[in-house]
């Protein structure tokens, strides 16, 4: 029988030590042996749980199908983005930073941003109604909020890997605090530039991998640095919805 570490049944399951913390103390996992080990039988619980939880799923409906040995009912992820509405309209400032960060412990880095709080970032982002505005920046705040939390609790881990999170361009506040939130869930000890300013930023510490965030295109000068740090053998990439390098294709276009 195999025995896993934390670190590696999260670098297998692409969960976070916050998860299994959250699941176990629900009652969701066997408990452990030893502390900090994790069987086969472990794993499998886990990349059972990952995929429930995938689903928007709450841990008291995944807790409630295990005890009935039934399939596990829920309203999914429509649910859970009318949990944070109603903070939004109607939280304190701590409940609502308490909800953030509860859900954050019970879904993975990915499923929390890529199917809940992107697309309500999105839904708040065009929403006109009465209120609009105070749900826009209550949310806002909460995100740069929970993002500041976990980078901060990421940075005291000794085996986080160390990244840094550049903004070249953005169309909105939030996402590059929410890419932080997912990058710090998949075990990053992330460091964030969000001002956009044109320019290469100025990265403090030595980093291990480096993260171009482009929210609304890159320009000509931000294409030809990252182009630049490639061929001198940095560890760089483009992310986000538009980090088309469309300068360098359209010379190769001509080329051929």
């Amino acid at each position: 029988m195999h025995s896993y570490t934390t670190d590696t049944v999260c670098a297998i399951t692409g969960t976070h030590p916050a998860n299994l913390k959250s699941w176990m103390k629900q009652g969701l996992l066997t408990p452990q042996q030893y502390q900090e080990r994790w069987s086969d039988h472990h794993l499998s619980e886990i990349q059972t749980l990952v995929g429930l939880t995938a689903t928007g799923a709450t841990l008291d409906e995944i807790w409630q199908g295990q005890q009935a040995a039934s399939t596990v009912t829920t309203y999914g992820w429509a649910a859970r983005k009318g949990d944070l509405l109603w903070q939004l309209e109607f939280g304190t400032p701590l409940s609502l930073s308490r909800q953030m960060h509860t859900m954050s412990s019970h879904y993975s880095g990915d499923d929390f941003v890529i199917n809940l709080l992107r697309p309500l970032s999105a839904w708040l982002y065009a929403d006109l109604r009465r209120g609009a505005s105070r749900r826009l920046n209550r949310f806002e705040q909460t995100v740069q909020q929970q993002a500041d939390k976990v980078m901060r609790a990421s940075s005291r881990n000794e085996s986080s890997i160390p990244l840094f999170l550049e903004a070249v361009s953005v169309l909105d506040k939030t996402e590059i605090w929410l890419e932080a939130i997912r990058l710090t869930a998949m075990g990053f000890n992330v460091e964030v530039d969000s001002r956009a300013t044109g320019q290469p930023a100025v990265k403090t510490d030595l980093h291990q991998h480096h993260v171009m965030w482009c929210g609304a295109g890159i320009s000509q000068q931000m294409q030809d640095y990252f182009e630049q740090q490639s061929l001198d053998g940095h560890p760089v990439m483009l992310s986000g919805p538009d980090c088309n390098l469309q300068f360098a294709q359209s010379n190769a276009s001509s080329a051929a």
